[in-house]
């Protein structure tokens, strides 16, 4: 891809976050407002987004064999991605999550060992950039970007609602696991019941039955779903003014996790496609999905489990604000 082109359309949809940061800057808005708009963006405007796609697009079974594929590689590649950082970042990970104990955080209840609160917040922290390095801002972030890059490719936002699923599924499964270090927490009911799965259970059968919606309903959808990313942009200009920037630069740990996700794990991605005989309208939606930064799950996910939630919003805006360069120059190889 033309590296002016892909950088001039990532720079146009940066500067529609700026509202955003201004308005909480001049105080329009308050920080407690961030979360009611990213409800509207994940269960109104991101499932139209996904039924638009699959409503333009007419079945064939060379897609559906493309959508196996899609979910299968993206399922694998996060798998063994998360695999591979949990053999590297181990040894600081504690047992389990910690319990208070007189100022000691005490890693097994059933134990009497008990480890200072400095090695568990570590411990803590090394956890959620194990997510963060793996789980990518698939949906508020990818599919936008799919639509400005790919506009007449609308295959390829059906591909990315399949990696989101299978995104969704390790999050509330292994990526529990991975924050917590207990088989207790992992929701096979949550990997299930969520706007992207159920929005998938929805459009597929319109897909495989080539409904065609009347046209006013047709406008509706549509206009729901191009809200998507000016809406996406705005909540994260909001985010990025709520947040102290000068900490996003001052922790390694952060960088690493930043540059797996935008640099290593699309670099790998690149690497395990380019020979596969697959259609490249796939190759390229999952090389794309796999440079996205990290999602806002992994804050969500620490702040339900105790999880080092500072270290994952860090995470989060830092690898966002460096995907800006990375991204165009990445999509030199696509």
């Amino acid at each position: 891809m033309n590296f002016e082109v892909t950088a001039v359309n990532v720079l146009l949809m940066v500067a529609m976050a700026i509202p955003g940061y201004i308005l909480i800057k001049v105080k329009a808005v308050k920080q407690t407002a961030i979360a009611p708009f990213a409800k509207v963006l994940l269960y109104v405007n991101q499932p139209f987004l996904t039924l638009n796609s699959f409503l333009r697009v007419s079945y064939q079974p060379s897609l559906l064999k493309n959508l196996g594929i899609s979910v299968a590689f993206s399922f694998g590649a996060q798998l063994v991605l998360l695999l591979i950082l949990c053999l590297i970042y181990r040894r600081w990970y504690n047992k389990k999550m910690p319990k208070k104990t007189e100022g000691f955080l005490q890693t097994n209840v059933d134990s009497f060992r008990a480890v200072p609160e400095s090695q568990v917040m570590k411990g803590k922290a090394m956890r959620v950039l194990t997510t963060c390095s793996v789980f990518g801002n698939v949906g508020f972030l990818g599919i936008p970007i799919l639509n400005v890059l790919l506009p007449e490719m609308h295959e390829a936002v059906a591909y990315a609602a399949v990696f989101i699923v299978a995104m969704n599924f390790l999050c509330w499964t292994v990526g529990a696991y991975v924050l917590t270090g207990d088989r207790k927490y992992i929701s096979v009911k949550k990997a299930f019941l969520n706007p992207p799965t159920i929005t998938l259970v929805v459009a597929l059968p319109l897909f495989f039955l080539n409904v065609q919606l009347p046209e006013p309903a047709m406008n509706l959808v549509n206009l729901l779903a191009q809200m998507t990313t000016p809406l996406c942009m705005i909540i994260l200009g909001m985010r990025f003014a709520s947040a102290p920037l000068k900490e996003l630069f001052i922790h390694p740990g952060v960088y690493v996790a930043s540059l797996t996700k935008i640099l290593i794990f699309p670099l790998l991605t690149y690497a395990a496609v380019y020979f596969l005989p697959i259609d490249y309208s796939v190759k390229v939606t999952l090389f794309i999905l796999s440079a996205m930064p990290s999602a806002s799950v992994n804050l969500n996910l620490s702040e339900i489990y105790g999880g080092d939630s500072k270290t994952a919003a860090n995470t989060i805006l830092l690898s966002t604000l460096l995907c800006v360069v990375t991204i165009p120059l990445l999509l030199l190889m696509a």
